[in-house]
């Protein structure tokens, strides 16, 4: 049975009328957050997840609320995604119909958010809310987003996690990382996907045939990500104004 489901659970119908408010929840696991109790905020995260009514919309409130917040190092976020993830897989199994349902009327929400968040929330995004199974259209987008912007790795790393490979020019996306001698991470990309491969074979040997030259390949790469990033740079100049003195 779905943990967020009142049906079939007499005591479910009172905390549809009392679950736990997601901001509130958010708000306590900020304040224990910052004590680094790591075993009380665990403890009280789950508590929370089996108080709210819905708990992947629970997710979803959370994240929303903190949307537009770019952290260095670990974060609250991240974390609590997890442990949902975590949460999720101790609980009974819901009826597939039922979940897949409910999983369909969030998928679409839950992109917008995985298009607005750092790395560290794709993979439990995409296992929570099964990604791979989502509308690719807009995954598609962010993914062309990320390489425009030259931010390279991220682009592979989504494409990767939510299977959009075939979906997606393997010599575009990999030529960049192959250059940073990125090899592994490729190498993951095209794993599973033997058309993939063969291609990337291709485009390796043909990078080994006389008169090759690498740098041919480089400047045309390192003048795309330059020109993204000179664009996005403009765009926040332009769109900046002036901080009131405080």
């Amino acid at each position: 049975m779905d943990p967020g489901d009142p049906a079939g659970d007499p005591a479910a119908g009172e905390r549809c009328r009392t679950g736990q408010d997601p901001l509130l929840l958010l708000q306590a696991l900020q304040t224990l957050w910052s004590t680094r109790e790591r075993q009380q905020l665990r403890e009280e995260a789950w508590r929370g997840f089996a108080a709210l009514d819905d708990p992947l919309a629970g997710l979803l409130d959370m994240l929303e609320s903190c949307r537009g917040r770019r952290r260095e190092g670990p974060s609250l976020e991240a974390w609590i995604s997890h442990q949902l993830q975590c949460w999720l897989q101790a609980q009974p199994r819901p009826s597939p119909a039922q979940h897949s349902l409910r999983l369909k009327q969030l998928q679409a929400r839950a992109v917008r958010v995985l298009t607005e968040s750092p790395t560290s929330l794709v993979a439990p995004l995409a296992s929570i809310f099964q990604l791979q199974d989502a509308d690719r259209s807009c995954l598609l987008v962010h993914v062309h987003r990320l390489h425009h912007e030259g931010r390279f790795r991220e682009a592979v790393m989504l494409g990767t996690t939510l299977k959009l490979q075939p979906e997606l020019d393997v010599e575009k996306m990999s030529i960049p990382l192959l250059l940073q001698d990125k090899v592994a991470l490729v190498e993951r990309y095209v794993a599973g996907f033997p058309d993939l491969q063969r291609r990337l074979l291709a485009l390796m040997d043909s990078w080994c045939q006389p008169g090759f030259d690498i740098k041919d390949v480089a400047s045309c790469h390192v003048t795309a990500a330059e020109a993204a990033a000179s664009g996005e740079e403009r765009l926040g100049l332009a769109g900046a104004q002036p901080s009131s003195p405080e």
